[in-house]
């Protein structure tokens, strides 16, 4: 996996993230419905943003799940 820089994890989409972060977009909603991923920041359009913190609480939870963790 690549590094993670500021400069290139700042004001990311949820497709993007997505990607990155290597789970589905429904996935990362439904974190965020669950409280495991804080709340986006929002353009003035609505949609969502997320930033480097994001990108590594999401890869973090991914890891966690792959070694048996649960949410819980």
């Amino acid at each position: 996996m690549r590094a993670i820089t500021a400069s290139r994890a700042e004001n990311l989409p949820i497709g993007e993230l997505s990607k990155r972060g290597g789970v589905n977009i429904e996935t990362i909603r439904y974190y965020e419905r669950v409280k495991m991923l804080a709340p986006p920041l929002r353009t003035a359009s609505g949609r969502r943003v997320y930033d480097e913190s994001d990108l590594r609480s999401l890869v973090f939870i991914r890891r966690s799940r792959a070694l048996g963790f649960s949410l819980d």
